[in-house]
C-alpha cells in the first residue's frame, strides 16, 4: 500500500510540475498581433551596406514576413530549425558561418537586440527589423 501511495504522490507532483511549466510558457510566450501590418526589414551586410525593404503583411512572426518578402522581391534567406528555433544562416546570398569566423546573423527590433529567433519574433505594425551580419568577439 505504501508503494502505491508513493507512486501516486510522485505522479501528482509530476503533473503539478508540468502544469507550472506550461503556465510559465504561456505567460512568457511573446504576444502576436493579428491583421495587416506595415513593417521594414533592413539587411546589413558585412561591409555595413544597408538594404531596406518595406512590406505590408499579415504575418504574425518575422519568419513569415521574411517568407512573403522573399516571394515578391530580390530578398533571399536560408536557415535551419534548431534547438532554439529558426537559425538564419544566409541573407541575400551572404552566409554567416560561426564555426569559421564567428559570424552570425543578428536580429534587431527597433534598434534593440532581438530576444527571439525569426520564427518566434512577433511582427508589430510600424516596427523595423534589422538583420545584421555580425562577428562575435567572444
Amino acid at each position: 500500500m505504501k508503494k502505491t501511495n508513493k507512486l501516486l504522490y510522485g505522479l501528482i507532483a509530476l503533473l503539478a510540475c508540468a502544469a507550472v511549466l506550461y503556465g510559465v510558457f504561456r505567460f512568457t510566450k511573446p504576444k502576436t498581433a493579428e491583421g495587416a501590418k506595415h513593417i521594414t526589414i533592413e539587411v546589413v551586410d558585412k561591409e555595413e551596406k544597408v538594404t531596406s525593404y518595406e512590406l505590408a503583411t499579415d504575418a504574425e512572426y518575422l519568419k513569415g514576413a521574411m517568407d512573403e518578402l522573399a516571394a515578391g522581391t530580390d530578398f533571399t534567406f536560408d536557415g535551419s530549425d534548431g534547438e532554439y528555433g529558426f537559425f538564419i544562416e544566409s541573407v541575400n546570398g551572404l552566409k554567416a558561418v560561426y564555426e569559421e569566423d564567428n559570424a552570425y546573423w543578428a536580429i534587431y527590433v527597433n534598434g534593440d537586440y532581438g530576444q527571439y529567433g525569426a520564427d518566434q519574433q512577433p511582427v508589430t505594425d510600424g516596427d523595423v527589423y534589422r538583420l545584421a551580419y555580425e562577428i562575435s568577439s567572444w
